[in-house]
């Protein structure tokens, strides 16, 4: 499971993910949220790659205008996304990267839910592996989510798929247009280039974004837990 994450080196996005330009103004988010708006990255056919803002929590095409959507889930299965017809139809080619620093997860500890963020030992942007849609002109993501690698698994048994350089160009790519092939791509990140913090249960409130959410704590340092963070789906 996804529920929140970060994205912050907002001056090495261009390079690292080869685009050419972003056209809008980014700020960094520091505990970025279901149903915001937030940074996601595609490539069209002549193999350039491009950046627009997309809703976190999938809305799918054939939701009729005006109509609320029932069902709009931020996270998918890599593993049943071939037998799901929500997203089975857009592995093939509505494949996306979602640029991020690291994510939040929460354990379960003396009764209480401590949060974690999870991260390269580098601190490096790295991609998501996601599908996007559009409806009504709207555009919309959601993040695929895999086994836990051994670093993640004490703290929560799925992960976000975390894509390699290499895995990335593939998984964007137009090319690739086998779906069992693309789904081949979505595998644990190696826990050995990952650490995981304990951090302060401020990031329980989607209202709080600064800096300080990314701070290392013991958690024995945590103060009683004032507000549960919400299901993330």
């Amino acid at each position: 499971m996804c529920g929140r994450y970060v994205i912050e080196g907002y001056q090495e996005l261009s390079e690292r993910f080869q685009l050419r330009q972003i056209p809008f103004t980014l700020f960094p988010m520091f505990n970025a949220a279901p149903s915001q708006d937030l940074p996601v990255i595609t490539e069209n056919d002549e193999g350039e790659r491009t950046i627009q803002l997309m809703r976190w929590g999938l809305v799918p095409r054939w939701q009729k205008p005006g109509q609320s959507a029932s069902v709009a889930p931020i996270n998918a299965r890599a593993e049943t996304l071939l037998e799901k017809p929500m997203f089975r139809s857009l592995v093939k080619r509505q494949r996306c990267l979602i640029p991020a620093n690291g994510f939040y997860e929460w354990q379960r500890l003396d009764g209480r839910k401590q949060p974690y963020f999870i991260h390269l030992q580098d601190d490096a942007l790295f991609g998501f592996a996601g599908l996007y849609d559009e409806a009504a002109g709207d555009a919309s993501f959601t993040i695929i989510t895999t086994a836990a690698n051994d670093l993640v698994a004490p703290i929560h048994d799925r992960m976000p798929v975390m894509l390699s350089p290499s895995d990335e160009a593939d998984w964007l790519s137009p090319d690739l247009d086998d779906s069992h092939a693309a789904q081949a791509l979505l595998q644990p990140y190696p826990a050995a280039e990952m650490t995981a913090d304990a951090v302060s249960t401020a990031v329980n409130n989607v209202r709080n974004n600064t800096p300080d959410l990314l701070d290392p704590i013991e958690p024995s340092e945590q103060p009683p837990l004032l507000e549960e963070p919400k299901p993330s789906g």
